[in-house]
């Protein structure tokens, strides 16, 4: 059966459902703001080029099972009854403040998450890409500074931080698809339907402590 590139799922959130790829996506003419996690390589921070060429290879392996990509980034977006962009629930924080898919550092990754799954698809993978959102948010100063003393470049940092939140989904908040509505009147929709069977993936969150 050929390959192809699906939504993950939630039962398949753990270590041994198949070989991970975490991605914390960035988009830079000349910096390396892409962190990336294999259990083979450990952790590198890459420029963007150099990111695409790193998964593209993964997925060309043809003596592998299947490959889970675990990227954050924006992997769906929202639609309220009017058709204007909305948040999703996974962008809610417990003081009232918000991530949105749709702006700054939103919409920034999603663009990033295109261009790479683009070229993914265009590719002759040979084996199964399964598709997971990361969403590691809400990191005051406080906690960027904790963070970042115990586990260096940011890049590094949020891929460690979603690599242990899959080895122990305890550490995060999951959403289905079916949970990322913020209102019933809402719509969900996959920001890659061009590539993807089942369009939507779960949201693997993580909120660093910042006490």
């Amino acid at each position: 059966m050929a390959s192809q590139i699906r939504a993950g799922s939630v039962r398949e959130i753990c270590k041994d459902s198949g070989d991970w790829m975490i991605v914390d996506m960035g988009f830079s003419a000349r910096q390396r703001s892409c962190g990336i996690w294999t259990e083979a390589s450990g952790v590198d921070v890459v420029e963007f080029g150099t990111l695409v060429k790193r998964v593209i290879e993964e997925a060309r392996k043809s003596d592998s099972g299947p490959l889970n990509l675990l990227l954050e980034a924006p992997l769906s977006v929202a639609f309220n009854e009017r058709e204007n962009p909305t948040r999703r629930r996974c962008e809610n924080s417990k003081d009232g403040k918000y991530r949105l898919w749709y702006v700054n550092a939103g919409a920034a990754t999603l663009i990033a998450a295109d261009h790479l799954l683009r070229k993914l698809n265009g590719c002759q993978i040979q084996r199964d890409v399964r598709l997971f959102e990361g969403f590691v948010s809400f990191k005051g100063p406080k906690g960027e500074a904790a963070c970042s003393k115990k586990l260096g470049n940011p890049h590094e940092r949020d891929v460690l931080l979603l690599k242990n939140a899959v080895w122990d989904p305890t550490q995060a908040c999951i959403f289905a698809p079916e949970n990322l509505k913020h209102k019933d009147s809402d719509t969900i929709q996959s920001a890659f339907a061009f590539l993807c069977k089942d369009p939507v993936p779960p949201v693997i969150r993580v909120d660093p402590d910042h006490d």
